[in-house]
């Protein structure tokens, strides 16, 4: 019999973290959600739970639970990481769908450090490196869900403080996630597995505050177009990257890859594969984090 695997879903309450841990949760699953506020995790959770019942899977779907966590808080990210230390024996996969997109920027929190940076870069790269060791007794696997733009690192303004555009600065964090992926895949490898994922252009149109999410000017513009004729449902990326972090195979084979949804990409990531720069972002952030031990 099959072990039931305990995944992470950090950004439960985002599009793409929410169908993720819908279809981790129908494949059965323990999904734990992470995100910011618990009034909002319980209320995802349960509205989960609803939907795979009612679905008629025979079974009622009870073993979803919620984490409290602001990625752009180290110390609750300390504190988060203790906690699912605590209450998980186990940890076989980490979803990394932490995605802010914050407008009018610089916006700087009283540690000094820009919001986007902190929520999409900071936070995920410490809350992973708290759970290697736990996730190294599983052969566990991190999926960094990244965008499909790149952006070249800016080493002298790497948080976008002295000048942000907020859709470069975006897409900024995200390249950093694509490098740390890269970087995490060959600190780790034959004992962890990390890959990146890239969920292609999804949209929940449904969401009510999409529209206060919207960038604005010109690229505003741009992304509405893009919604009306490019954008896909979350569910298009959810039940790949279920698929991808739940299927028995050698995890190891797949260590450093890139995903377009269920398709490995057969060609060389720069920014995954620069391992000059991997070494030096990762320690940029643990300078930034501090210790990555507990």
């Amino acid at each position: 019999m099959t072990k039931q695997q305990t995944i992470l879903v950090a950004g439960a309450t985002g599009s793409i973290g929410n169908s993720a841990a819908v279809a981790l949760a129908k494949r059965g699953a323990r999904v734990v959600l992470l995100g910011r506020r618990a009034e909002k995790l319980s209320s995802r959770a349960d509205s989960i739970r609803d939907a795979l019942t009612d679905a008629g899977d025979g079974h009622e779907v009870t073993d979803i639970s919620t984490l409290v966590i602001d990625f752009s808080d180290m110390d609750s990210v300390r504190a988060a990481a203790e906690e699912a230390l605590n209450r998980f024996p186990a940890i076989d996969g980490l979803v990394l769908s932490v995605g802010a997109f914050i407008q009018g920027g610089p916006n700087v929190l009283p540690s000094g450090h820009e919001v986007m940076f902190a929520t999409n870069v900071m936070g995920p790269f410490l809350f992973t490196n708290l759970l290697l060791e736990r996730m190294q007794q599983s052969d566990g696997l991190v999926l960094h869900v990244i965008a499909p733009f790149h952006e070249a690192l800016d080493w002298d303004d790497l948080e976008s403080l002295k000048n942000q555009r907020p859709m470069k600065a975006f897409n900024r964090t995200k390249e950093c996630n694509r490098v740390i992926a890269g970087e995490l895949a060959r600190r780790y490898a034959g004992r962890i597995s990390s890959v990146a994922f890239d969920p292609t252009f999804v949209l929940d149109k449904s969401d009510p505050e999409l529209k206060d999410r919207w960038p604005h000017g010109f690229a505003g513009f741009v992304w509405r177009l893009m919604a009306i004729f490019r954008a896909k449902p979350a569910e298009v990326a959810g039940e790949p990257l279920a698929e991808l972090m739940l299927t028995p195979r050698d995890r190891g084979s797949i260590n450093g890859a890139l995903f377009v949804l269920d398709k490995r990409s057969d060609k060389r990531d720069e920014a995954m594969n620069d391992e000059a720069e991997g070494e030096r972002l990762w320690d940029r952030l643990e300078l930034l984090t501090g210790p990555l031990q507990r």
